[in-house]
């Protein structure tokens, strides 16, 4: 199966009810499959390669998006379903491997989840009472007739956006369904949600989880090759993507790799892409940065609005003139290492759990972090000594939103504090504040304060790759992520922190783990080529148009921004400690709320609110 994107899916119950809201879809152009009493079970619109199903008498499978099984191993894994347990028991690590959504309907009970990730995600809403499920917000708040808020718009001005605030939809009335949760609906009872994995013990040894990350690795990248036809990968030198193109390389499809370039000429990706590229067989696409859109072009311009807004807004128009460029040569879908940096490395927290088995080991540790990071000893082991618990830490965090920008020093604990923009309101900074001190009940994605960092990080990726997904496959070649495959998490997770920690070596778990695939030299990179160049030049390139966003701005007659605050930041000296990630957030919160504002009135005006 390609990678390409369903546009939406919605899964109904197996109930009569069900079946006469399936009208609300409406059939022009619409697929549909059905649950073996033969009421309508998921319907929607996605390419026709991207589902595999099989049905075995009163049970039927579905796997929407990138896996290495058929038709007949889903048949033959419903034909050991007996009853709804059996579906909960289909677990992410035994399951195919790839990312995606697996649907089971067994015996008229429905279950169904994403990824561990959460770049194929589930989200749940009543629909004329009737519990239903989608990959998309937006497509469940038309059917509903909900509003979105501005409230919530208001919590993705900040950044980075904690867990749980991140998985807020924007439309009140939707929930989320958790990516480590599989969703039930029974007939004849509400929907619920049951926790169907939580994070391995951190405590597998470097060899023992190389060798796992390795086996997951192949599987992941093999499920992207295994029906042949040309696969581009990207060859950036770095030690994410070029690992995987060499993976790539051993399978039946033919290889595109695709390098792009940099504006600095001294880039170091550029050398170590050339050396890789000399071990690797297919053909090899060079794109200078002189020859593509620069970054934040067309940044004034809407680009695909679904239901969150688009987080790679200063990219955007690079990436899908890649994807164009990369269809037109045929290649069907993108390889890319984006999501390593996450899984590959464990953060400084790690040092919390490590000092009390071994503090010497710790203390060493802790030398090399401060080194490279250039801590005081005394802001160090006061950050590894805080002992505020999750939820209080959200709230002294909400009470923090406008401070100057956190000390790296946060790393050490439950992760970097969020902060708004210098161009957002007091009133956002109140909606904001209020939201994140409402999460009281909030509890941390792993009790271990790192393993909780590298899960929040990677579904902050995942969010973002699933909305780039979209937009390129729409361009013609979809980006593809095995590092955000749930076996891949997986093993990464398990591995010892310290291992995936180490200051003194970068990512060891990964150059351990494919050692015997790529030649040696290539595994003796250290770092990675930073773009910040290219940022600053795009952003001198287009500040007019992109101040020309403030003149009549939806997030200003909603109160969320000063207007004059950020095209004086457009047009003049960039804000120091303000991230180019928060002039991102705020530019896809403007296309989305004109997109969507556009078509309904807020959550906020309909119930009285600002």
């Amino acid at each position: 199966m390609n990678g390409h994107r369903r546009t939406w899916f919605v899964v109904l119950p197996d109930t009569d009810a069900a079946a006469a809201v399936a009208a609300v879809w409406g059939t022009a152009e619409r697929r549909a499959l059905h649950h073996p009493s033969g009421r309508p079970w998921i319907l929607g619109h996605w390419p026709a390669d991207e589902a595999v199903t099989a049905q075995a008498g009163p049970v039927a499978l579905a796997v929407f998006g990138t896996s290495d099984t058929d038709t007949h191993q889903l048949r033959r894994r419903a034909e050991h379903l007996r009853d709804p347990r059996d579906a909960l028991a289909l677990t992410h690590t035994d399951g195919p491997a790839g990312s995606h959504h697996l649907i089971a309907t067994v015996r008229g009970t429905v279950t169904a989840r994403g990824s561990l990730s959460g770049l194929h995600r589930l989200h749940l809403a009543e629909v004329h009472g009737v519990p239903v499920l989608s990959d998309r917000a937006d497509v469940l708040a038309a059917a509903a007739g909900l509003a979105p808020s501005t409230e919530r718009l208001a919590l993705r001005l900040a950044h980075p956006l904690p867990h749980p605030a991140d998985t807020l939809p924007l439309w009140p009335g939707i929930i989320p369904v958790p990516p480590h949760h599989t969703a039930l609906l029974a007939p004849g009872g509400p929907a619920r949600t049951l926790a169907h994995w939580q994070p391995p013990a951190p405590e597998r040894p470097r060899a023992e989880a190389a060798t796992a990350l390795r086996h997951a690795l192949h599987r992941a990248v093999a499920a992207r090759t295994r029906d042949g036809g040309l696969v581009a990968a990207d060859l950036s030198g770095g030690l994410d993507s070029t690992p995987l193109c060499f993976l790539a390389a051993t399978g039946p499809a033919d290889l595109l790799t695709v390098t792009i370039g940099s504006l600095d000429p001294h880039h170091e990706d550029a050398p170590w892409a050339d050396r890789a590229a000399r071990h690797l067989p297919g053909t090899r696409l060079v794109l200078p940065a002189e020859d593509l859109p620069a970054m934040f072009a067309d940044t004034d311009t809407p680009g695909p609005q679904g239901d969150e807004p688009f987080a790679w807004t200063r990219t955007r128009a690079r990436d899908e003139a890649v994807a164009r460029l990369l269809a037109a040569r045929g290649a069907r879908l993108r390889i890319s290492g984006e999501g390593g940096d996450e899984v590959l490395q464990a953060l400084p927290a790690y040092l919390r759990t490590l000092a009390p088995r071994h503090p010497a080991t710790a203390a060493r540790h802790l030398r090399g972090h401060r080194a490279r990071l250039r801590w005081k000893l005394p802001d160090a082991l006061g950050a590894l000594a805080d002992p505020l618990p999750y939820p209080a830490w959200l709230a002294h965090a909400a009470d923090r939103l406008t401070h100057p920008a956190p000390p790296t020093t946060q790393l050490l604990g439950w992760g970097t504090e969020p902060r708004l923009p210098p161009w957002a309101t007091p009133h956002a900074a109140a909606l904001v504040r209020d939201q994140l001190k409402a999460l009281r009940d909030a509890r941390p994605l792993a009790p271990q304060h790192a393993q909780h960092q590298v899960l929040r990080m990677v579904r902050h990726s995942a969010s973002a790759m699933r909305q780039l997904v979209d937009a390129t496959a729409r361009a013609g070649t979809p980006y593809s992520t095995p590092f955000l495959d749930d076996q891949v998490l997986d093993a990464c997770l398990a591995a010892d922190p310290a291992t995936r920690g180490t200051p003194f070596a970068y990512k060891p778990l990964l150059t351990t783990a494919l050692a015997p695939d790529v030649p040696a030299d290539l595994l003796r990179r250290t770092g990675k080529g930073d773009f910040t160049p290219d940022a600053h030049q795009g952003l001198a390139r287009h500040r007019a148009r992109l101040a020309a966003l403030t003149e009549d701005s939806a997030l200003a007659r909603a109160g969320l921004i000063d207007p004059d605050a950020l095209r004086q930041a457009c047009l003049g000296l960039y804000p120091t400690g303000t991230p180019y990630a928060a002039l991102d957030a705020t530019l896809a919160c403007e296309h989305w709320l004109r997109a969507h504002g556009s078509r309904h009135r807020t959550a906020a005006t309909t119930t009285g609110g600002t």
